[in-house]
């Protein structure tokens, strides 16, 4: 938690691999703690293990699922708004796993982390629980075939049916699956206050970086 820059540049020396990343706007910075806070339920760092399971979904539905676990890493940043005009920090986590429905990332994970991210106990779940017997095939992305979350920061109130779109979601254009993205415990870094920050100004969607050098590179 909270790695200064230096060290963190010495771990990855020598690492090799690509680098999405994008804005968090659900993350919030209080100024008499000097703490981030986050308000939405992705990324998770709930359970012992970082996911990104319920936002950004055009951006993990640009890649399979195979090519999500071969060698990616993801970083999130602050909105420039909240502190000094930066985006800093939040989170840089290797992407171990990938998952084509909530069904089989369900079945991977094991207690713990499922209490800890269920969406139907947590207002800031990003995991959805099947119902039984588990779906197959095309029912995997059918929201009816999970339990509804009572209240959930997809679903405030019963009208408000936001939380469908993290199970059914399809890119508009590919019609690719928006993949699950579950982080290796040992190569997620995380930050609680603002240490280290963009040196440039970040896209509105996400940014793809040919190497976890180049995003190290623009940092400070």
């Amino acid at each position: 938690m909270n790695m200064p820059l230096p060290k963190l540049a010495s771990k990855l020396d020598g690492v090799h691999g690509s680098a999405n990343s994008y804005v968090v706007g659900s993350v919030s910075y209080h100024g008499k703690s000097n703490q981030f806070k986050q308000r939405g339920s992705a990324p998770n760092f709930q359970g012992d293990v970082l996911t990104l399971c319920t936002c950004k979904h055009q951006m993990r539905s640009r890649k399979s699922a195979d090519e999500w676990e071969s060698n990616v890493w993801i970083a999130g940043f602050t909105s420039r708004t909240i502190h000094k005009n930066r985006h800093w920090l939040v989170y840089l986590a290797k992407v171990q796993w990938a998952y084509d429905s909530h069904c089989e990332l369900w079945i991977d994970m094991n207690d713990k982390s499922r209490t800890a991210k269920a969406a139907h106990l947590h207002y800031l779940g990003d995991m959805f629980k099947p119902k039984t017997p588990y779906p197959k095939g095309k029912a995997r992305h059918s929201a009816g075939r999970y339990y509804t979350p009572p209240c959930h920061s997809h679903r405030s109130s019963p009208n408000v049916n936001a939380w469908r779109k993290d199970i059914q979601y399809r890119h508009a254009v590919s019609s690719r699956r928006a993949a699950l993205l579950r982080a290796d415990p040992k190569r997620t870094f995380l930050w609680s206050e603002p240490l280290v920050y963009l040196t440039q100004k970040h896209c509105r969607d996400y940014a793809a970086w040919p190497t976890i050098r180049d995003l190290v590179d623009a940092l400070e």
